[in-house]
């Protein structure tokens, strides 16, 4: 596994370890994957503190470990957004979750590692302030709590101050506003920003380009654990197939699904993805931790890890900005009149 300087990630990741490519000088760039995982937080519900409280436990009980223990852990980029007014005491403990459960920073070397789980245990003995050493720590930041009530992937959100699935946008955003960034590392999200910022200057019509994800997970829903792994991978496959080499092996071509013949292939500039199967939990009289609902779904998208991927140099406005519940319905309608983009079961 390939742990970049910053939090997107090569292809090579993704790709078969017994067919990884050599790099020399003559050889064009490798196209990166960039990830972002967001999730909100109470916008636009600054005073309602007993909710904050209930969401809180939610979120430290389903969506916090769901995350954490992604098998793609530190191959992605996590934006919590929350409202900038949010009672003082609810971000604190907000804020502390993340610190204690170590998932501010990625630790990309054996020393970081040590030294954050050192961190961690002392954390749960004392609690503390954030400070602005939360910048200067080891390792590349990976979680970022961010107070505002835009988002760049709910089609109900603010629309005035964004540029939906704009992930340049989005980093010139943050990075140009400190104190909007709550908690995490600042100076990984002004080093991922100069990296694609370079990276757009070199782009040639004759290379893949990089390929950008935007997931939604609400702050009271869990993700499998293999959910964001499973994404990255499905993206090479479609958007890269040159390098989903355990797919099929011929560049350029890809086997497509009930058809036995590999025909040329044409990758998308954009796409959704959404779960076709979810549990649902629901308090229940008559046992004492709720019950559970195995739920399979064929013509809607349930909210928790829908999906955008779209190329890197592809204009993000022309992306639509769908609600999860109409997600299928638009692309089956777009596909037969267009015969494009389709929404896929991830």
């Amino acid at each position: 596994t390939i742990r970049p300087p910053s939090q997107s990630l090569s292809v090579e990741r993704s790709r078969s370890r017994s067919t990884s490519r050599s790099t020399s000088p003559s050889r064009p760039r490798d196209p990166r994957l960039i990830h972002v995982l967001e999730t909100r937080f109470m916008q636009n519900q600054p005073d309602l503190l007993r909710l904050a409280r209930a969401r809180l436990r939610l979120f430290r009980t389903v969506c916090l470990p769901s995350v954490r223990r992604q098998t793609a852990w530190g191959d992605f980029l996590w934006i919590i957004r929350t409202d900038p007014a949010l009672d003082a005491a609810i971000r604190t403990e907000l804020i502390e979750m993340l610190r204690a459960s170590g998932s501010l920073v990625y630790a990309t070397t054996k020393e970081d590692e040590e030294e954050q789980g050192e961190e961690r245990e002392r954390e749960q003995t004392k609690q503390t302030k954030r400070s602005d050493n939360d910048n200067d720590k080891n390792g590349v930041g990976i979680t970022y709590l961010v107070g505002s009530n835009d988002n760049y992937i709910s089609a109900n959100a603010t629309l005035s101050n964004v540029r939906p699935f704009d992930v340049r946008h989005m980093l010139s955003a943050l990075t140009s506003h400190p104190p909007s960034v709550l908690a995490g590392k600042l100076s990984s999200l002004r080093e991922l920003l100069d990296e694609l910022t370079i990276a757009g200057t070199q782009n040639q019509p004759s290379h893949p380009p990089n390929v950008v994800l935007w997931t939604r997970l609400d702050a009271d829903d869990g993700l499998h654990v293999r959910y964001l792994e499973h994404l990255q991978s499905q993206a090479v496959r479609y958007f890269l197939p040159d390098y989903y080499s355990s797919f099929d092996s011929r560049p350029g071509r890809i086997l497509l699904r009930n058809d036995a013949r590999a025909v040329p292939y044409r990758p998308p500039r954009w796409t959704y993805w959404c779960a076709g199967t979810n549990v649902d939990w629901f308090l229940d009289a008559r046992r004492s931790r709720g019950a559970v609902y195995p739920v399979e779904h064929t013509n809607v998208c349930v909210t928790p890890g829908v999906t955008v991927a779209l190329a890197d140099d592809a204009d993000p406005g022309t992306v639509p900005r769908l609600d999860h519940d109409v997600i299928v319905s638009y692309l089956r309608g777009k596909k037969e009149g267009e015969g494009e983009e389709e929404a896929e079961e991830a």
